[in-house]
């Protein structure tokens, strides 16, 4: 029984997500809409952005985890942005909100943690090593570059087709994170002295 109420809970939020504002959603609405008391939402969920942030973080990472080595890190991104467009009408009833800021920040550290997974693996395979700090630099990079592609395509409503955006974001960087890793290799031996 106790399952079924959170998998009612989080049906029913996703539900009205797709059909207001997050803004606008409340914990006593979601509890009329899937008929459980708000005891029973409180003891799965501290607030409404707690449950967004289960959704996304276990329906999205069903595929990112599949997807976070070098040889396989593209099928993460179009993973993660087929779910993002799938569920286009939640995700821009939360960019359209106060929570945003959350929500981009939540989303940067799924990026973040791909991109590391991704560098180490490069790193790995190179051989080679570089400071902490120069790797941070690298995976940062990254990682603003994805998450400025995502923010604009979400601005935008999603239009583009995330195969398209992949290849377009493989054009420019194809090769590039290997360069990167090389470069700094490189950068570390120079200014060693």
């Amino acid at each position: 029984m106790p399952q079924r109420a959170k998998m009612a809970i989080i049906k029913s939020f996703k539900e009205l997500l797709t059909r207001q504002s997050i803004d606008k959603i409340t914990v006593k609405e979601i509890c009329l809409h899937c008929s459980v008391n708000r005891q029973t939402f409180y003891y799965y969920f501290t607030d409404i952005f707690d449950i967004f942030k289960y959704v996304i973080f276990k329906e999205m990472s069903r595929d990112i985890a599949q997807n976070r080595t070098f040889e396989t890190w593209e099928g993460g991104f179009l993973a993660t942005m087929n779910y993002l467009k799938t569920n286009s009408k939640m995700i821009l009833h939360v960019y359209h909100s106060s929570y945003w800021p959350e929500a981009e920040s939540f989303f940067a550290g799924l990026s973040n943690k791909l991109m590391l997974d991704v560098v180490d693996e490069c790193i790995e395979k190179m051989g080679v090593s570089i400071t902490e700090k120069n790797k941070n630099f690298i995976i940062n990079f990254y990682r603003r570059v994805f998450n400025g592609l995502f923010v604009d395509w979400v601005n935008d409503g999603m239009e583009d087709d995330p195969k398209v955006m992949l290849k377009k974001l493989l054009l420019m960087i194809s090769g590039s994170i290997q360069r990167s890793v090389a470069a700094f290799v490189e950068y570390e031996k120079d200014n060693a002295n």
